[in-house]
């Protein structure tokens, strides 16, 4: 087996230890109001290992899917740096890293980019991706992208918002007609 199919296979098996994540971080929240040590570093160890493997398999499974030229390499590495400037942003409108995993759930964050987006560390995290896609031309990478979009879809309508609603209420949800689950 190549090594781009075995990177392939990681982010398999990261996806499906995601299910168990997500149950462990909606129970956390119920019983917390916010994620114990435990599911914050899972998080960490899924969200990370998912990144870097992804970025792996941009550059084993490179021109896979077309051979991108310059124009495709500024255009990827364009968005791959929007993205990482979008988590950025969105991690100093936290003001804090224990907000940032999950581990205190005190205060619902609408400043910085928060008023154009409800989730820029996963818009960010998507456009790093993708960028990397268009960069690399890679097909695997593709997938793999997909696969994150869906997953963090899915983490957010099933666990995050639920959790924002029950505990910001009627603050939530003005914010969320306000501003844009994404983009």
């Amino acid at each position: 087996m190549t090594m781009s199919l075995w990177v392939m296979v990681y982010i398999l098996i990261n996806g499906v230890a995601a299910l168990p994540f997500m149950a462990m971080a909606q129970r956390d929240f119920r019983r917390l109001g916010r994620w114990s040590l435990p599911v914050a570093l899972m998080s960490g160890a899924l969200m990370h290992g998912h990144f870097l493997a992804h970025m792996a398999l941009s550059w084993l499974d490179r021109g896979s899917l077309f051979t991108p030229g310059l124009a495709g390499l500024l255009a990827g590495a364009s968005l791959f740096l929007a993205g990482a400037v979008v988590i950025a942003l969105g991690r100093r409108a936290y003001g804090e890293v224990a907000r940032v995993y999950g581990l205190k759930e005190d205060e619902l964050i609408t400043v910085g980019v928060y008023r154009w987006t409800r989730n820029p560390q996963y818009v960010g995290y998507a456009a790093m991706f993708f960028g990397a896609v268009i960069a690399s031309g890679s097909a695997l990478a593709t997938v793999s992208a997909i696969l994150f979009a869906v997953f963090i879809h899915v983490f957010i309508t099933r666990v995050e918002e639920p959790q924002m609603q029950r505990v910001f209420a009627e603050t939530f949800e003005a914010y969320r007609r306000r501003v844009r689950r994404y983009l």
